[in-house]
């Protein structure tokens, strides 16, 4: 057999060489696209679901407050408490002068003086029957002191014998009977009188009390106290300046008991209830939970702060929500008056 050998000759075959691969180019204008789309799928999801799952509404944190008005005018004379200052039952925090209504002051005085008039125009008409009933008893004394004389010397006559005084005699005696009658009865109507008098003496001290009483609310200066712990939150009048009567002068809150006032679209009731659980969002991005504890029993117009401007006047639903826990409630303090974002799950399905 013939032996099979290889060439050892060197090969003439040359060898291509492949070339590189390139890198695929970046499509940014389609990331940005889908980027977009994304975005925009979110944020409409996002709304889709808040319009159909949550109920915004918004709110302002509120204390129980104590407003300082009056029935009259009055005059600020002393000022010494200022917004901010924390203030306890009974302290004293202003001095104020009761302005009187002069139209009122004139009624006033005219009644007086009718309701008197009377009273004095009887008091002189009895201490004139008085007086003259005096007279009456003098004038009476000193007849029967005449008559008891002649009844003496009639008596002496009879005794002596003559028997023809015995006629005249008898009428002295029944005449001074009759002067010693008078002059009782008339002693006795004069104490008739001086009773009916103090009785006049008292019905009139009652209304000079009165009147002086009525007349007296006015121009006197008095001093207001504190009637609750708390901070005075609002002053509305200076110093010398007049608060006229209905009129707030200071406002005092309390800072405890915090709620907050939340104004819900009228058609979002039927998914509220008193013990359902909200979320409450505070001006610093907090959030906290809070729970409705009660329905007002109308509509209200919401704040200024929520309404929309030139649109006709809102009116809402007013619930109020109270903190979970007495922490949460000092919290809220600090947020007075201040608009607050409450959210609340439609259905039972939680925030």
């Amino acid at each position: 057999m013939r032996q099979f050998k290889l060439r050892q000759e060197k090969s003439f075959i040359k060898v291509l060489k492949e070339p590189p691969n390139q890198k695929k180019k970046v499509n940014y204008s389609r990331l940005v696209y889908i980027g977009i789309f994304l975005v925009v799928l979110f944020f409409f999801l996002k709304r889709v679901y808040n319009a159909n799952m949550i109920i915004f509404a918004n709110g302002q944190i509120e204390l129980p407050k104590q407003k300082v008005t009056f029935s009259n005018d009055i005059k600020l004379l002393n000022l010494w408490v200022q917004e901010g200052d924390e203030v306890c039952t009974g302290d004293t925090l202003f001095s104020y002068l009761i302005i009187g209504d002069e139209l009122a002051q004139a009624r006033l005085s005219v009644r007086s003086n009718t309701s008197s008039d009377w009273i004095v125009r009887e008091l002189l008409s009895v201490k004139k029957k008085i007086e003259m009933t005096k007279l009456m008893i003098n004038q009476k004394r000193e007849s029967s002191k005449y008559l008891q004389d002649l009844v003496k010397t009639k008596e002496s006559l009879i005794l002596a014998g003559i028997h023809d005084e015995y006629h005249q005699y008898s009428l002295l005696q029944d005449q001074l009977a009759k002067a010693l009658a008078d002059i009782e009865f008339h002693e006795k109507e004069i104490d008739v009188f001086k009773g009916y008098l103090n009785k006049l003496y008292a019905q009139n001290q009652l209304y000079s009390n009165v009147n002086s009483g009525e007349l007296g609310v006015f121009d006197q200066v008095k001093v207001f106290v504190a009637p609750i712990d708390g901070v005075i939150s609002d002053v509305f009048y200076g110093v010398n300046e007049i608060c006229y009567k209905k009129e707030e002068m200071i406002t005092i809150h309390q800072l405890e008991r915090a709620s907050i006032n939340t104004y819900f679209d009228p058609e979002e009731i039927k998914y509220l209830e008193v013990g359902d659980v909200v979320s409450v969002e505070f001006p610093d991005k907090s959030m906290t939970k809070g729970i409705i504890s009660k329905f007002f029993v109308s509509t209200y117009a919401v704040p200024s702060e929520f309404q929309k401007k030139y649109e006709p006047t809102e009116r809402n639903i007013v619930a109020e929500v109270v903190p979970l826990s007495k922490a949460d409630e000092n919290s809220w303090n600090s947020f007075y008056k201040m608009e607050v974002k409450v959210q609340k799950g439609r259905y039972s399905i939680g925030l």
